[in-house]
C-alpha cells in the first residue's frame, strides 16, 4: 500500500497532498540565500467550516455523553447562562449537573456517574476554568468530545527538520509516537477535523510513516501533567528551513499560522515552541547575525495573529550533541550559538530549552528518546516560569 493510500485510510483528505505538492514547487523556486516571497496565486482558502464543531456546543462528560440536569436537559449554571459539565466540582449555588455528582473534582455520590473530573464550579455561577474564572461557553469538538475552550490547550510549534521529525529509533519508543494514541492528545490541520495525535502527522512534513518528531510528545507529555484537559498540536516543520523563511510574506508563514488562526477563538494557547538556529547556515551571513531579531519579528507576528502578545516562547538551544561539521566547536556553531543565546534578552517571555545529553538519530537530529526528554524540559520550563496554568 502506498504512503498516500495509508494516509487516506487514516482520514486525511487529498487536499493535503495537493498542498504538499504546491509547497515543494515553491521550495524549488527558493534559493539557499535570503528571503523569497511566497507565490500565493489565486488559490481559494481552505474551508474550515466543518472542522471544529459548533462554537457553543454542550460540553460532554466521560465517553462523550452530554452533561445533563434534571429531566435530561443540559445542566445550567445560575441564571441558565452556561451548559454544565458532567463530573464538575459543585459548590453552593453552582451548576446542577448529573444527579449524584458532588464535592471537589467531580467525585461520585450514590447513583451518580463520573464525568470530567477536576473542573471547578464557582459559587453562584457556572463551571470555571484554570484559576477559577467562569467558562466562556465557547467550545471545540475533539472527536466525540465537546470541550470548553478553557480546557482545550493548544501548542503552536514549528521549525526545521528536527521539528518535522527525523527520528526512527529506538524501536522500543516508537509505539509511543506512532501507535499509542491518548484520548486527550490531539492535532489539527486546517481542512479536516482534529485527529488524535500520532506521528508522522503532527508537523505535516514527511508523511511516509517512517519518521517521527516532537509534536506527539508535546501533547502527550502535557496530558501526563494535566490529565483532565485536552491538548492540541498545531505543528509545521520543514527541512533545512531557517528563520527568515518563516517571516510574514516569506515562504512558510502562511503554512505555520493557518491552523492557529483557524482555532484562535476556540482554544487556550499554551506556548510557541520553535526549533531553529542550526539551519541558519543555509541562509546569508545576515541570517546568522540577525537571528535574534528575526525570531523577535516572527514571534511577534504569531502572537499578534492569535491575539496573545504575552504567549511564551520556548526556543531550542543549539544541538549540543551535534557532531562533525555541526559540532558545537565548529565554525558555524561558534557563530550562531551567541546569537541564539541573545533571544531571551530580545524576546519577552522567552526561554531556551537545553539540548545537552539528548539521544541523537544522526549528526544533528534527535531520536525518539531525545524528543521526549527535550519536550519534558520544555514543559518543566513552563512550570518553572509560572506559565503552566492547568
Amino acid at each position: 500500500m502506498s504512503a498516500e493510500a495509508f494516509h487516506g485510510l487514516l482520514g486525511f483528505p487529498s487536499w493535503r497532498a495537493l498542498a504538499r505538492g504546491a509547497s515543494m514547487l515553491g521550495a524549488f523556486a527558493v534559493s539557499a540565500c535570503g528571503v523569497q516571497a511566497h507565490p500565493r496565486g489565486n488559490a481559494a482558502p481552505v474551508d474550515t467550516s466543518n472542522d471544529l464543531g459548533p462554537e457553543m456546543g454542550v460540553p460532554t462528560g466521560a465517553g462523550g455523553v452530554p452533561a445533563l440536569g434534571s429531566g435530561g436537559a443540559p445542566a445550567l449554571g445560575s441564571g441558565g447562562t452556561l451548559p454544565g459539565i458532567a463530573g464538575v466540582a459543585a459548590t453552593s449555588g453552582g451548576v446542577s449537573g448529573v444527579a449524584g455528582l458532588s464535592g471537589s473534582g467531580g467525585t461520585l455520590a450514590s447513583a451518580g456517574a463520573a464525568g470530567v473530573a477536576g473542573t471547578a464550579v464557582t459559587a453562584g455561577g457556572g463551571a470555571a476554568g484554570a484559576g477559577g474564572a467562569p467558562l466562556s461557553g465557547i467550545t471545540i469538538t475533539l472527536g466525540s468530545n465537546v470541550v470548553p475552550k478553557e480546557n482545550a490547550i493548544a501548542f503552536i510549534h514549528f521549525g526545521h527538520s528536527n521539528m518535522a521529525g527525523r527520528a526512527i529509533d529506538p524501536s522500543t519508543t516508537r509505539p509511543y509516537f506512532f501507535t499509542q494514541s491518548d484520548p486527550h492528545a490531539w492535532m489539527y490541520h486546517v481542512g479536516t477535523p482534529p485527529q488524535l495525535a500520532l506521528e508522522p502527522y503532527t508537523a505535516d512534513d514527511d508523511l511516509s510513516g517512517t519518521y517521527g518528531g516532537p509534536g506527539t510528545a508535546i501533547v502527550k507529555e502535557a496530558v501526563a501533567l494535566s490529565p483532565n484537559n485536552y491538548f492540541i498540536s498545531l505543528g509545521f516543520g520543514k527541512a533545512s528551513a531557517y528563520c527568515s523563511q518563516f517571516l510574514p510574506g516569506a515562504l512558510y508563514y502562511d503554512s505555520l499560522i493557518q491552523a492557529p488562526k483557524a482555532v484562535k477563538d476556540r482554544v487556550t494557547f499554551a506556548a510557541i515552541i520553535v526549533m531553529l538556529g542550526i539551519t541558519e547556515r543555509h541562509g546569508t551571513s545576515a541570517d546568522i547575525t540577525g537571528f535574534s531579531s528575526c525570531i523577535n519579528t516572527l514571534v511577534t507576528a504569531v502572537r499578534n495573529d492569535v491575539g496573545r502578545p504575552d504567549l511564551p516562547l520556548l526556543l531550542s538551544d543549539y544541538e549540543q550533541e551535534a557532531t562533525g561539521d555541526l559540532a558545537v566547536t565548529g565554525t558555524f556553531a561558534q557563530q550562531i550559538i551567541p546569537e541564539i543565546h541573545k533571544v531571551p534578552m530580545v524576546v519577552s517571555n522567552a526561554v531556551l530549552v537545553p539540548t545537552d545529553g539528548l539521544a541523537m538519530q544522526d549528526d544533528h537530529h534527535f531520536n525518539f528518546d531525545g524528543h521526549k526528554v527535550w519536550v519534558g524540559r520544555a514543559l518543566q520550563l513552563m512550570k518553572d516560569n509560572g506559565w503552566w496554568h492547568w
